[in-house]
């Protein structure tokens, strides 16, 4: 299960000029302090602290969300880039039999625009956005709903996030965890951690050899089929069965670390 915003999509490139121009704005400095309090929040909590650091009454809070949401998405509109790796990524998991998710606290607009522009739309048989919970991360609903949706235990299911707060939610669920975060100096406490979706060793974890083209053409890969988060009992036609992902070696049907 994917986050979308940093995590499959490099947004965060327009939500830092998106901030820049709000703190501008009211007269400040955007700084990398800021950048790691805000990053992976739902949109309310980002109104909330908006007010807090800006020095505005928490009645402000939702014209701060509004406002900001508006700068991203001026932004956001030329497009943004799909993250290094994560296309051929979620393209050789679904190959492989991943039933895939996204779970996110983006608005749906946002992360179905994101999904639209890298040709990923059809790889996701379950979408979860912000207007799916009224818990968002840090709280772990919106996994437990794609695990339920997919069909799958969260002790079985891997979560592939960005941020502290989604990477808390994903573990709250019983879930393993990859961290990708986007910046070095942002510390994210996964099971495995990663600069990016092309790492050999995250890619080794999950069954998927480093540099292995999708057996699908990108643009027309058929929706994934098979077991949720176990690419050892699923096998592609024509291939060998993949080796199994480091994290579930050593019999760990109980639970992951």
């Amino acid at each position: 299960m994917f986050d979308c915003d940093g995590t499959l999509v490099d947004t965060e490139i327009c939500w830092n000029r998106a901030y820049t121009a709000l703190f501008h704005h009211h007269g400040r400095t955007f700084t990398a302090t800021d950048h790691a309090t805000l990053i992976g929040q739902p949109m309310p909590v980002v109104g909330r602290l908006l007010a807090t650091i800006l020095g505005f009454p928490t009645h402000h809070s939702t014209r701060l969300a509004d406002d900001i949401l508006d700068l991203a998405l001026a932004e956001l509109a030329t497009g943004a880039p799909a993250r290094p790796g994560a296309i051929h990524l979620v393209r050789a998991l679904a190959d492989r039999g991943y039933r895939l998710a996204v779970a996110s606290s983006a608005p749906r607009t946002l992360v179905h625009q994101h999904l639209t522009a890298t040709r990923l739309t059809d790889a996701f048989p379950v979408v979860l956005c912000a207007e799916d919970t009224d818990q968002p991360k840090p709280h772990p609903d919106i996994y437990l709903q794609a695990c339920t949706r997919l069909g799958a235990a969260p002790a079985r299911s891997i979560a592939i996030e960005d941020s502290p707060p989604g990477v808390l939610a994903a573990r709250t669920a019983g879930m393993y965890v990859i961290g990708v975060p986007v910046h070095p100096d942002i510390t994210l406490a996964a099971h495995l951690t990663a600069t990016d979706l092309n790492a050999p060793h995250l890619r080794t974890a999950l069954g998927v050899p480093t540099g292995e083209t999708p057996a699908c053409p990108v643009e027309n890969a058929p929706m994934p089929r098979g077991p949720a988060c176990c690419p050892q009992e699923a096998t592609h036609t024509g291939q060998r069965k993949p080796q199994q992902p480091l994290w579930a070696a050593d019999d760990r049907a109980s639970g992951l670390p």
